[in-house]
């Protein structure tokens, strides 16, 4: 709004008073009758983004086409209609936009607010300029509603807003707004929505009986709401959200700065548009949203709850590990199946059979392995290692976490072989598996996981500081984890790995894959996982998490969440710098051994530790046979 003139007569009106003044319409040099109006301008919301300082939610300006009736024309409401009929007719040779309003609309209008312009047309994407001479009783109103410049990117962090009350309407009222304010409605527009509102404006505006803006002045600017910095990084998640959609499969990845516990990408497929949001999203559309079956709405990154599967494994290695049950040379002979109190347990695989140890075990996902070794440890100390690391709590975060589910106890041998592979009760959110992933790559404590790093004002004043913080300092001692991670590196780069498909040329990668049975809609379904971490500096922790569908086959960890997560890590070994990362130039070697049967201290560990005395007596033979 602009300062247009100067007024005669002006004085501080009550609550909802419009007085009549004497004074000049500008230009004229006459004296006519007008009314004052006091509206409150709207302010604009603050934005969202990224750590870069790029914008993934803004304000826009919008424009709508206005008449204003002489007051000739206000005595009847079909006067009032006829005149505009005949004023957008003319009008829409020029601007086709132009249009009438709904009859019930303008009825209302009518009823309680003739003095002032009408909007005739819907939004108008072009710069509409209106010439004052050739139609002065039109004008074009600006106004600024929410815009996410990269669509349904980030939605489901993002959020939407949504309008806040209802619009104007009925007599009218000393600073009702000028247009409809919004407010924050999900995802971060919620959760930050005080610090993103600014502070409304004012504006007085009068309105001659001619049917022209007489005169209208700001006398306070609004002030636009604080800024919130994420710790997004706009690449990743453009790339991460690329990968997933491509797959056409429901999920989600997430990945995080396994240091500080920044969220560097997180995304849910399938997305919706917040856009469609911001100027108020129709009755029927918003239901198409609601009840799709895919669930769109539906952030599966930090709400989802699924069984972990395989990913849960390196839990069982290192509680066996910290409370000496199972060492990493402890061999357990595996097959297809083990009988476990009367109930057959299968293995992922028909075609392993022989000697498992800890790192081998790991790598070819061997469930009858784990059966034995959780066994041997019982449930307590495998409980206590997940607890940890994070499993059976909400992430402290500001959009709604799921805790997942951790028991306290395994109460029976069956569930007992269940927790070992990550089944039964337990289940996690993406997040919190990626969480888990982040400790074993840092090798010191649990970051908490963080999304927004400040808020500041407009001109950089910065406040709302989240540093990053640690949850709890990792239970491990560094060669149990040198362990778990060496295993976790032969997943990927092993001849015989079940996570190849992610293997990077220059760049470790560090993975487990995870397949789990799940309930989709009353039916069996399967959930698959891969989850690790990449080697750069610093290590970026990442989990994806594929849905399949009812009685779906085929779907695997390697073979179907591996591949979509390959795409973002080969783009961060080819784009370093786009990802805030980097990493030593060299070559990644290919593991050959044959995994089964006796190891090298070197080869378990990745570092020499001093080998474990071996009792080479009879009772020593025997004790390792019964074992």
């Amino acid at each position: 709004m602009a300062f247009v003139g100067w007024m005669t007569g002006l004085s501080p009106l009550s609550h909802g008073e419009v007085v009549p003044v004497q004074g000049f319409v500008p230009g004229t040099g006459t004296r006519t009758d007008v009314k004052p109006f006091y509206f409150s301008i709207p302010a604009p919301r603050g934005q969202i983004l990224d750590r870069k300082g790029r914008p993934l939610a803004q304000n826009t300006v919008i424009r709508h086409l206005q008449l204003t009736v002489p007051a000739s024309e206000r005595s009847k409401l079909e006067s009032y209609t006829a005149w505009l009929e005949q004023a957008v007719a003319g009008l829409k040779q020029e601007l086709p936009a132009a249009c009438m309003p709904d009859a019930d609309q303008l009825k209302r209008h009518y009823e309680d607010r003739r003095e002032l312009p009408v909007t005739v047309s819907d939004v108008l994407f072009d710069q509409t300029v209106i010439d004052p001479t050739k139609h002065p009783h039109a004008n074009v109103r600006r106004e600024y509603v929410r815009h996410y410049p990269h669509g349904d990117m980030a939605a489901h962090i993002l959020g939407y807003v949504s309008a806040e009350g209802a619009p104007p309407a009925g007599p009218v009222l000393r600073n009702e707004p000028l247009w409809q304010r919004t407010r924050g409605a999900a995802g971060l527009e919620q959760a930050f929505n005080k610090q993103l509102t600014g502070t409304d404006g004012t504006l007085c505006m009068m309105m001659s009986d001619a049917g022209t803006v007489a005169y209208e002045q700001v006398f306070a600017a609004p002030e636009a709401g604080r800024d919130v910095v994420t710790t997004l990084n706009l690449e990743t998640q453009q790339i991460a959200e690329a990968a997933l959609t491509k797959s056409g499969r429901r999920g989600a990845i997430v990945i995080v700065d396994a240091y500080t516990g920044d969220i560097r990408a997180m995304t849910s497929n399938p997305r919706f548009d917040p856009n469609a949001f911001a100027q108020g999203i129709s009755s029927a559309d918003f239901a198409a949203l609601t009840q799709n079956t895919d669930g769109p709405l539906f952030d599966r990154a930090v709400q989802g709850s699924y069984p972990p599967g395989s990913v849960f494994k390196p839990m069982v290695v290192l509680a066996g590990l910290r409370v000496a049950t199972v060492d990493a040379f402890r061999e357990f002979e595996c097959g297809p199946t083990l009988m476990i109190d009367g109930r057959e347990f299968d293995n992922w695989s028909k075609d392993d059979h022989g000697w498992f140890n800890a790192r081998a075990a790991i790598i070819r996902s061997c469930n009858t392995y784990f059966y034995q070794s959780a066994m041997v440890t019982r449930d307590v100390p495998i409980l206590y290692m997940a607890h940890e690391f994070g499993y059976g709590q909400a992430p402290v975060l500001p959009l709604k976490a799921s805790a997942g589910s951790l028991p306290t106890r395994a109460p029976s041998n069956h569930d007992l072989a269940n927790l070992s592979i990550g089944q039964g009760v337990t289940e996690a959110s993406p997040l919190q598996v990626a969480m888990a992933m982040a400790t074993l790559a840092n090798g010191a404590c649990r970051p908490r996981p963080r999304l927004v790093m400040q808020t500041q004002t407009q001109n950089g004043k910065v406040g709302d500081v989240a540093s990053p913080c640690r949850e709890t300092v990792m239970p491990v001692g560094q060669i149990d984890l040198e362990t778990v991670r060496h295993a976790m590196f032969g997943v990927v780069n092993h001849v015989k790995g079940t996570g190849k498909a992610a293997r990077l040329s220059k760049v470790p990668v560090f993975g487990k894959t995870g397949t789990a049975q799940w309930v989709l809609h009353g039916k069996k379904a399967n959930v698959v996982w891969f989850a690790g971490y990449v080697g750069t500096t610093p290590p970026l922790a990442f989990t994806v998490t594929i849905e399949g569908n009812q009685e779906e086959r085929g779907l695997s960890g390697g073979g179907t969440a591996a591949p979509i997560i390959a795409k973002v890590l080969r783009d961060i070994q080819e784009r370093p710098e786009a990802h805030a990362v980097s990493y030593e130039k060299g070559s990644v070697a290919e593991e050959t051994d044959t995994l089964i049967g006796p190891l090298t201290p070197e080869f378990i560990y990745g570092v020499p530790p001093p080998p474990p005395p071996r009792d080479n007596s009879l009772g020593g033979f025997f004790s390792r046979l019964f074992r």
